[in-house]
């Protein structure tokens, strides 16, 4: 029993240890593709072309309308690596419509 209590504890602290380890990023650039509560691939001119593809939670905080996301449009991401397949939106913000073409 003593072992159990043991590694459920050990399991908490490297837990918890990854967690503060987490390191968040700020991306500023121009989204690329969106797929509305699931990711947004934003490009800047120190990513590849095709961006980065960052996940969106219901945890994400939006600051203007998400309804308003779409290619050609400016956001700043904050993001961080969370051991998942893309890197997990914390905060997006609207930074400027799409321009017309």
């Amino acid at each position: 029993m003593a072992f159990i209590a043991s590694l459920v504890v050990a399991l908490v602290v490297a837990s918890a240890l990854a967690d503060r380890g987490s390191v968040q990023r700020v991306l500023t650039g121009t989204v690329g593709e969106h797929l509305a509560g699931e990711w947004i691939s934003v490009a800047n001119q120190t990513t590849d072309p095709m961006g980065v593809q960052i996940a969106l939670r219901k945890s994400t905080a939006f600051e203007g309308d998400p309804a308003l996301i779409k290619p050609g449009i400016r956001v700043t991401v904050w993001y961080r690596s969370v051991g998942e397949r893309r890197p997990l939106a914390d905060r997006v913000r609207l930074v400027g419509e799409a321009e017309a073409h």
